[in-house]
């Protein structure tokens, strides 16, 4: 993997950033996330821009003629350097199967001219503004395909992480599910959400997030987004996509790489 980490210093002038993770093909949830986000002069992809959706360049190419700057997560790495699998980090041989469905779709789809790109993305961003910094990175800041849930994920855990990072925030989106842990006032754990499927919520709807630069403090935010997912739907079952994959866009759960979670988050479960 690409092991130069990119650090950007944010103007102070600057007032909130907008973060999403986990595109995943879906071209109509990227699209309306860069409609909604339009007015943020600065936004970030958190990775694995493929995978699940279909016709992977449409996704690529809305993501590179944003001003959107993007980090490397395992499927772009995977696809970037013509690796066999996703390196998702699935166990249970029902969520590999669909994975690998799922990454061999997105490699033979996704143009020869986009993979230089997604070979060279950075693993990581550091954003500094003012005395803060946060860290962007995929799984977590020590393992690009680490799940991270919530309820496995003390405290302790957070705080280690920060204190090893010397940050004040981390954002990371490969579990999947969004939430967020501030941890005293040593700083916050957000997991954003992924754009490419919902969370697992019984609802369509995606997320993403932003976060506030306030008067020195760093204000993480998660946000609904609703979007056009029956187009996705039309398009995944013209390519002959899993039936599964089209549920979970439809009805809002995990149909597929569902193993991988924990008891308490296997539960469809609604946010207020």
């Amino acid at each position: 993997m690409n092991s130069k980490m990119v650090k950007l210093i944010l103007p102070s002038s600057c007032k909130k950033i907008a973060v999403c993770g986990g595109p995943y093909n879906n071209f109509e949830a990227v699209e309306t996330f860069l409609k909604e986000t339009a007015d943020f002069e600065y936004r970030f992809c958190l990775g694995d821009m493929g995978g699940f959706g279909p016709y992977p360049d449409r996704t690529i190419e809305l993501l590179k003629n944003s001003n959107i700057q993007c980090i490397q997560g395992n499927y772009d790495y995977s696809v970037g350097n013509s690796e066999p699998e996703c390196g998702c980090g699935y166990l249970d041989p029902v969520d590999r199967h669909f994975a690998q469905v799922s990454f061999d779709y997105t490699f033979k789809m996704t143009s020869e001219k986009h993979k230089p790109w997604l070979k060279s993305l950075p693993p990581q961003i550091e954003l500094s503004w003012n005395e803060n910094k946060i860290l962007l990175c995929h799984g977590s800041p020590d393992e690009t395909n680490e799940f991270v849930w919530e309820s496995e994920t003390s405290n302790k855990k957070i705080a280690d992480w920060l204190g090893k990072y010397g940050v004040d925030g981390i954002c990371a989106t490969h579990s999947g599910l969004p939430w967020i842990r501030s941890v005293s006032d040593n700083g916050f754990w957000m997991n954003v959400g992924v754009l490419g499927r919902p969370a697992h919520e019984g609802k369509p709807h995606v997320y993403y997030a932003t976060i506030a630069l306030q008067e020195e403090n760093l204000n993480p935010q998660l946000h609904k987004m609703n979007y056009n997912f029956k187009k996705v739907i039309t398009e995944m079952r013209a390519e002959k996509l899993p039936e599964e994959f089209c549920r979970s866009l439809e009805e809002g759960i995990w149909t597929t790489c569902f193993n991988i979670m924990p008891p308490k988050e296997r539960d469809p479960r609604s946010r207020t």
